[in-house]
């Protein structure tokens, strides 16, 4: 192929850059089918890496071409250049996220969606914020459910910290996977380390007592050993709601 031709004479003549910018142009302007055919010849005709450069530069364009190409990739068995491509797909943006992980389900990737968000599990607090802003935004509440059910499990300092990074419906939701899934203990925790904090504070305690009785009444106990308050904040009497 010409091309291929094209980008080992650039690279030869040491125009490493001009050879590079090739390639990344090329992985944008051709179908994932030809992109495939032309990763097989540079891999064994073109510049060393250039087949992996080739792919990983997929992920710079439309999220419905780089899960198509993707899953072409796979298909074909080039496993190294799907890795390539898939790993840098980790570090698409929060707000182009969504698209993708809706690209990769059409193309029947979803587990690799989910990875990509078991793996955004673990992003600062402002970034995982910002990524359920861009899922709700999306609709994709499912994504959210998963995202914060992941991001429950961390440290509990973090957790806080993720809390008051959300939205309220967002900390809402990541307190209550935290109570149904962490001990009492890990409860009590994060409870001083919110304490401060009055909205979430009182949202931990209507999820706590939305609990199975035992679960409620250890985790109170655990508020109650820690010297916390087990009631919410004051508010109007038809709000209250009886504690156990």
């Amino acid at each position: 192929m010409a091309l291929v031709q094209r980008i080992a004479d650039l690279h030869r003549g040491g125009a490493v850059h001009e050879s590079a910018a090739l390639v990344g142009q090329a992985s944008l302007m051709i179908t994932p089918s030809d992109l495939v055919r032309l990763a097989t010849l540079l891999q064994a005709e073109g510049p060393a890496g250039s087949s992996t450069y080739l792919c990983r530069s997929v992920a710079s364009g439309a999220p419905e071409h780089a899960a198509a190409t993707l899953a072409e990739l796979r298909r074909v068995g080039l496993v190294d250049e799907a890795a390539d491509l898939f790993h840098t797909l980790w570090a698409v943006n929060s707000e182009a996220l969504p698209a993708l992980l809706a690209a990769l389900e059409q193309s029947g990737q979803s587990a690799d969606g989910q990875t990509l968000l078991w793996e955004r599990a673990s992003a600062p607090a402002a970034e995982l914020a910002e990524l359920t802003q861009h899922l709700r935004a999306a609709g994709r509440s499912g994504d959210v459910r998963h995202l914060l059910r992941q991001a429950a499990g961390r440290q509990t300092p973090e957790v806080a910290a993720i809390a008051a990074a959300l939205s309220e419906d967002s900390a809402v939701e990541l307190i209550n996977e935290l109570v149904r899934i962490r001990s009492a203990s890990d409860i009590g925790q994060f409870a001083a380390a919110i304490r401060g904090q009055a909205a979430l504070y009182d949202a931990l305690l209507f999820a706590v007592d939305d609990l199975a009785e035992s679960p409620a009444r250890s985790a109170f106990a655990a508020l109650r050993s820690a010297g916390l308050r087990t009631e919410p904040t004051p508010r109007p009497r038809s709000r209250y709601r009886q504690r156990r």
